[in-house]
């Protein structure tokens, strides 16, 4: 029980740079926040504490939102050259979109701080019996 418990810390710790990747856009930081999932559940798993709703509520947030913006950017046709420039492809709408999507980010940032001091508070009695 205490190996799963560290590995479950180990785990949680490992996943905060990985959300902290999802704040570059929808679609490489939709990878990470992805990846950041996966680990998150395994740590679930392997600990047994509840994940915060200040953390799966942002992710799911900004997962959703990181599709639609990438479906929304695949449906619109290119911008049109206007005296050799081009225009913004994240013009209006899908501009303030992403700053959606980062704001969420930034909360399960902190959902993800908050978890991993959990599963550390969890794992640290374990330890403390262990050694005794």
């Amino acid at each position: 029980m205490r190996t799963r418990r560290i590995v479950a810390v180990v785990l949680g710790v490992l996943a905060l740079p990985l959300l902290v990747l999802g704040l570059i856009d929808p679609l490489e930081g939709g990878l990470a926040l992805l990846a950041a999932v996966a680990l998150l559940a395994l740590a679930r798993v392997l600990s047994g504490e509840p994940v915060p709703r200040l953390l799966w509520i942002p992710i799911v947030v900004a997962l959703a939102l990181g599709v639609l913006l990438l479906a929304a950017l695949a449906l619109v046709p290119p911008p049109a050259e206007v005296d050799g420039s081009v225009g913004n492809p994240l013009g209006g709408g899908a501009a303030a979109g992403v700053w959606v999507y980062r704001a969420a980010v930034l909360v399960a940032i902190a959902g993800g701080v908050v978890y991993a001091v959990r599963i550390v508070r969890a794992a640290r009695p374990s330890v403390a019996r262990a050694a005794a």
